[in-house]
């Protein structure tokens, strides 16, 4: 027999023990914010065959060290990295990058997002760094409010600042309510449900992620929805030293001084922000200092641990609003009071915060995250001024779960339980004040308020690819509220001291989802949402007496919509219908003595109302051609409709000849039609640019709907360049905002009385184009 015959089958028969030997280098991939393992992502070593993640991140290659490898899944940056030895654990962290909708999904547990937003069923936005960077970056409303159904507002330059989500977060004209905020996972939303925003390096967000509707199921409180911010996490292996400035027209200087540091193990971002806005407004002036600190750690395949720290220091000016003649007429005014009172607000924060993670197992992860925040805040206004300083603090634990019982044929069944605590104690001070002269004290109260919950929400697997979610949440409310300034000396004020104690409340949800492979979805939800009130709520304050009535509002989220990738993943879209039925409204009711002089007034409920719309996003890859002279061409686009209306809605509940039924009105604030779009662009040698343009419709701003805000357009643009010349790396831009001139405005107050003189509720943008410049160097090791 020949040689070369005996041969064949003998290594034949070795060659697979020789395969088999070969050494394998392992590793796992995951999402640099939310830490969550990310499947489908395709590793590809040098010079050899690609892999794709399992679920759970995880991949296996074979290797001959060392060992590069780059890491590619559409909705991300790529990503290469190198092991030194076989033994090694790869930890590829990937960021966010150029996508369609649907890719990056909002993540609450640690489960890999698989299909992404395909596969949630309830409207959920993310917006990433290179989107947060459409315009100059500090200005949040320039990339928040091309979202449908979301809304950013400021009341000063960069102060005051709220956001709105399906016309639900404007029930006061100061701060945010009725939607919960997180921060690298530390609550921004204190105790009693309201979110100061004005203490938040937007600037340096790397994601924003935004559900829209009820998600109480999973984070208790608020009607409107969640919001999660990420700051910045590094894109790069290695380290990187930048230094950024941003100027531009009234003043406007930004600088950010950043180093990070990221490795298999460990992700460290250290930043310094400075920021410096003279205004387009008389006395509107901004001055604002950031620090931050991000530690991601990965000490084992098994174990993450994230840390973050911040300090924050601002000082914004105001000057009141402006009357429609004055507004309409252009003019740069401010109110007399505010202006002779040299109103401002003067905040200064801390915040710190650390999440454990840990797989117990394949089928078992815990998630826990413990925070404090800190901080004072001087209130300067029209006829006064309120210290306030205080302190939150609190935890929250996840468990994650996933099982594939043989009973469903191995369709698997994962869960989220889990509970949140978190206390807020305040102190506030109140003095009147005029012309700078103080005066007597007002106000001198100390409030204790704790807000927990218990949750758990599992998906089912069905057959035809169909999944079941259901969810439920149990929720705590105590307010406690002290009056210092009811005491012997002071026989004639009524104490506002006083306890109350909600009866626990059960938020429930249930959805149902078609999937069709990973192209798209269609889905039906529905879920119920709550908004406490707040301590001054809780207290009847002329009289010093709990107020026993009252109770949160609740809200029912009925809502149908699919979402996909189309076209060879070329096109993504989001649409969602829905109705949002609003009960137990809380609104205002007076008491009136025998001459119908109003003695004082109290929170009560006393109205409904109906929140039907409409949301729909498309984005399109027009062009994806890396290396050519147009690398990419982007269009995308957001339409908004809202037909939200008062049901049984009165200025009050006294029932009397001067309640006034506003059934069938306009909900005030919310405009029936908003479209947004624009497209990014992207050309050889790094280039870039991207226009926006918003039109926003009429708002009532009365319940009677006889007085409206007027719609406007915006449009804004910026054109840059990014390269890397060996270790150093350079991105200059230049950008405009408002480039037609239009006649807008950041916030608009609700609800004045117009029943003599036309009341101040403007706060205008720039009436002209403003224009910025800047340029990023950094050193790249």
């Amino acid at each position: 027999m020949a040689p070369s015959r005996v041969a064949a089958p003998v290594l034949a028969a070795f060659v697979p023990g020789l395969l088999a030997a070969q050494p394998a280098l392992r590793g796992r991939a995951y999402d640099t914010y939310t830490q969550a393992p990310l499947a489908g992502v395709t590793v590809t070593p040098a010079g050899g065959s690609p892999v794709v993640t399992d679920r759970d991140g995880r991949f296996s290659v074979p290797c001959a060290a060392p060992v590069a490898l780059t890491f590619r899944r559409l909705g991300y940056e790529p990503l290469r990295a190198e092991a030194a030895a076989c033994s090694d654990f790869v930890q590829a962290g990937l960021t966010p990058g150029a996508q369609s909708l649907n890719e990056v999904a909002i993540v609450e547990t640690r489960e890999s997002p698989g299909a992404a937003g395909v596969s949630q069923p309830l409207s959920v936005s993310t917006v990433t760094r290179q989107e947060l960077r459409r315009g100059s970056g500090v200005f949040p409303e320039e990339a928040l409010d091309l979202v449908p159904g979301v809304r950013f507002e400021r009341r000063t330059m960069a102060g005051g600042q709220r956001i709105t989500i399906r016309g639900y977060g404007n029930r006061s004209n100061f701060d945010g309510s009725g939607y919960k905020a997180y921060l690298n996972g530390i609550p921004l939303t204190d105790a009693e449900g309201i979110t100061v925003l004005d203490d938040v390096d937007f600037a340096s967000l790397g994601r924003v992620d935004v559900v829209r509707g009820p998600a109480s199921s999973l984070f208790g409180a608020g009607i409107g929805g969640v919001v999660n911010l990420y700051t910045l996490r590094p894109d790069r292996p290695g380290t990187t030293a930048e230094q950024e400035v941003l100027a531009g027209q009234d003043g406007l200087v930004r600088s950010d001084s950043r180093l990070t540091h990221s490795t298999g193990g460990s992700n460290l971002v250290l930043n310094y922000g400075r920021q410096r806005y003279d205004s387009y407004r008389i006395h509107s002036g901004s001055r604002k200092d950031f620090a931050t600190f991000v530690g991601d750690f990965r000490p084992s395949e098994r174990r993450t641990i994230s840390t973050f720290l911040s300090y924050a220091n601002s000082r914004d000016d105001r000057a009141g609003q402006l009357d429609s003649a004055q507004f309409f007429g252009r003019r740069d005014a401010g109110e007399a009071p505010y202006l002779a009172n040299d109103a401002h607000v003067n905040l200064e924060s801390f915040r710190a915060g650390v999440t454990h993670g840990y797989r117990v197992s394949d089928a078992v992860e815990t998630v826990a995250t413990a925070y404090y925040s800190g901080g004072s805040r001087e209130d300067v206004f029209a006829a006064g001024v309120n210290p306030k300083s205080a302190q939150t603090f609190g935890a929250r634990a996840v468990f994650n779960t996933r099982f594939l019982p043989a009973a469903l044929g191995g369709r698997p069944i994962t869960g989220v339980t889990g509970g949140e605590f978190e206390k807020t104690n305040a102190f506030v001070k109140g003095y009147r004040l005029t012309n700078k002269v103080l005066g007597a004290p007002t106000n001198d109260t100390e409030s204790s308020t704790m807000q927990y919950n218990v949750f758990s929400q599992w998906d089912v697997g069905l057959p035809a690819d169909v999944a079941l979610t259901v969810g439920a949440s149990v929720n705590f409310i105590e307010y406690a509220l002290l009056d210092r300034l009811a005491n012997a000396s002071n026989p004639t004020r009524k104490p506002i001291t006083g306890r109350k104690t909600y009866d626990p409340v059960v938020i429930p949800r249930v959805a149902l989802r078609r999937t069709f492979g990973d192209a798209f979805s269609v889905y039906g939800t529905v879920s119920q949402g709550f908004t406490p009130a707040t301590s001054s709520d809780a207290v009847i304050q002329f009289t010093g007496q709990a107020n026993e009535g009252i109770k949160p509002e609740r809200g029912t989220l009925y809502e149908v919509g699919s979402k996909g990738n189309l076209f060879g993943r070329r096109l993504g879209y989001q649409l969602a219908l829905f109705d949002l039925r609003v009960s137990d409204k809380l609104t205002t009711q007076s008491v009136f003595d025998a001459t119908g002089s109003a003695l004082y007034s109290f929170t009560v409920n006393a109205g409904d109302q109906s929140n039907r719309g409409a949301e729909l996003a498309l984005a399109y890859a027009l062009v994806e051609r890396p290396g050519g002279a147009v690398a990419s061409l982007r269009p995308f686009l957001s339409y908004t409709y809202s037909d939200f209306t008062y049901t049984d809605f009165k200025s009050d509940a006294n029932g009397n000849a001067r309640t006034v039924d506003y059934g069938g009105n306009r909900v005030v604030g919310v405009p029936r039609h908003v479209v947004a779009g624009g497209v990014d662009l992207g050309v050889r040698g790094g280039g870039y640019g991207s226009v926006t343009v918003e039109r926003r419709g009429a708002v009532p701003l009365t319940y009677d709907n006889r007085h409206e805000a007027p719609a406007y357009t915006l449009l804004n643009a910026k054109v840059g360049a990014a390269r890397d010349f060996r270790n150093v790396r350079v991105d200059a831009y230049v950008g405009g905002q408002n480039l037609t001139g239009g006649l807008y405005y950041t916030m608009a107050f609700l609800n004045g009385n117009y029943a003599a003189a036309s009341p101040a509720v403007f706060l205008p943008g720039p009436y002209d184009a403003r224009f910025y410049a800047g340029v990023k160097l950094g050193l790249l090791r």
